[in-house]
């Protein structure tokens, strides 16, 4: 299992790098997942692992983003990028474990969480907490690496994974949508980000009960 205090020292480290490397292929996934909240003003959002806010831009204005991040280093990025001139919606960021979110019951009305659930040690433990913090009838976007399908990409993710996971850079001991599906969670569309359907676009509505 990945654990968390290596995930925070990586993050940090790196946080510097971080968009030179991973912004150019990920950043198609992050404008679509911020397109798939629907937003049209005035709606609170959550983002989890908000990571150097590279979300951010994507964001129309007259919305309130509650942004957090486990790494204080990529927290500092996201900081940075809230003074652009790009970034018209109201941002607030905190240092936070998704694990175990600091907020109350059903208090917000989207939640995001961009390439955090093959991060984390715990991925049910988050999901849940999703459930618990979002408001009834709320839209739930997360965009992530799903196994795949392919049986060559599939032997190189198996190949890949110990190194990765031993840095802290991500996990894939865990199914995430069977993970979904043991908290409860049945109607989602999946939609890849990629010709190679590795990431994907995972979008539910937060039940009622």
């Amino acid at each position: 299992m990945i654990r968390t205090n290596t995930i925070q020292a990586t993050y940090d480290r790196y946080s510097s790098l971080y968009d030179a490397f991973f912004k150019p292929w990920l950043e198609f996934g992050r404008q679509e997942a911020v397109s798939a909240l629907d937003l049209s003003g005035g709606e609170s959002v959550l983002e989890i692992g908000i990571g150097t806010g590279l979300s951010l831009e994507h964001y129309p204005s007259r919305v309130g983003v509650i942004g957090f991040d486990y790494s204080e280093g990529m927290l500092k990025e996201a900081s940075r990028k809230t003074r652009d001139e790009n970034v018209s919606c109201d941002v607030n960021l905190l240092q936070m474990d998704a694990q175990t979110m600091a907020f109350p019951n059903a208090c917000f009305d989207r939640v995001m969480a961009a390439y955090v659930l093959t991060v984390v040690p715990d991925p049910v433990k988050v999901v849940r907490e999703i459930l618990r913090v979002a408001k009834p009838g709320a839209k739930v976007v997360i965009i992530n690496h799903l196994r795949s399908g392919n049986s060559i990409l599939a032997k190189l993710e198996d190949l890949l994974h110990p190194v990765f996971s031993a840095i802290g850079l991500f996990n894939l001991d865990s199914n995430l949508l069977e993970v979904l599906e043991s908290c409860g969670i049945r109607d989602m569309t999946l939609r890849p980000t990629s010709f190679l359907r590795m990431h994907f676009v995972i979008t539910f509505t937060v039940p009622e009960q």
